[in-house]
């Protein structure tokens, strides 16, 4: 068996991060035959020298953090959530398509869940609407023989790569939806649908009116979590779709208080 000094852990790490933009804990315990504990300390070291933010399960480059003074939230960007939580995000797209019909018209917003459905929908359908304020999205879906798709326009973000500012609602008040999907950074019972960014918020609520249905897609992280921004209560929406490693005991008492969660197996 062969120990790699620590030294030689954090090159090898910092060397990985740059070009994978993520590490992830389970990643390299394998890579550097390593226990949890000694990555662990691995990386609180190199986040106390500043040289990479630690994260839920790894690290990320210090500069796809940002932090807000008057918060403890956290912003993390798009590329590096991409990364994060990957097969929960497919099953539940998986599961969220089941919900569509062909023909209908579809909101999409920026989050990498929707990301995620966006291909989905691709593969499974013919003959739909999607209407999104995600460049990422529209990009995917522009080349899908069949499918109209319809961008809200406004400033480009470059770190979400999503339409921002009050230009990329106007369209919104010319469109009615049959369903709109909504992702998230935090669901619990007392604070409902929070999130992170309040100019993303402002088109998703503006999305979410214009639908005659509105299902919410989060990763079974996200329960319990609440974010900076309040997206809405709970009982404006008509269901959260989330993944099997949701705990059980907690889905009942969403469902005691007749919240609809569907869980992607």
């Amino acid at each position: 068996m062969v120990f790699i000094i620590a030294e030689e852990r954090y090159a090898i790490i910092l060397d990985k991060l740059k070009f994978d933009g993520i590490v992830k804990t389970s990643d390299l315990k394998k890579e550097l035959n390593a226990s949890s504990e000694t990555i662990r300390k691995d990386l609180k070291y190199l986040d106390e020298a500043g040289y990479l933010d630690r994260v839920h399960g790894g690290a990320i480059p210090k500069s796809d953090v940002k932090h807000d003074d008057n918060n403890d939230d956290v912003y993390i960007s798009f590329r590096v959530r991409q990364s994060q939580n990957s097969d929960m995000k497919q099953s539940i797209a998986l599961k969220a398509a089941e919900l569509v019909k062909e023909g209908q018209s579809i909101g999409l917003d920026s989050g990498t869940t929707s990301y995620e459905l966006a291909k989905v929908l691709k593969k499974k359908f013919n003959n739909l609407t999607i209407v999104t304020n995600s460049l990422m999205n529209a990009y995917e879906l522009v080349d899908k023989k069949g499918f109209t798709v319809i961008a809200t326009g406004g400033v480009l973000t470059p770190d979400e790569n999503s339409f921002i500012s009050d230009f990329a609602t106007l369209i919104l008040d010319k469109i009615n939806l049959d369903m709109m999907f909504l992702t998230t950074c935090g669901v619990s019972l007392e604070n409902g649908i929070t999130d992170q960014r309040m100019d993303e918020v402002v088109i998703h609520n503006k999305m979410k009116d214009c639908s005659k249905e509105v299902v919410v897609l989060s990763d079974s992280t996200k329960f319990n979590e609440v974010s900076l921004i309040t997206v809405c209560p709970l009982e404006s929406i008509d269901c959260i779709i989330t993944d099997s490693n949701i705990d059980i005991e907690l889905v009942e008492k969403f469902r005691a208080q007749e919240h609809n969660i569907i869980i992607a197996e």
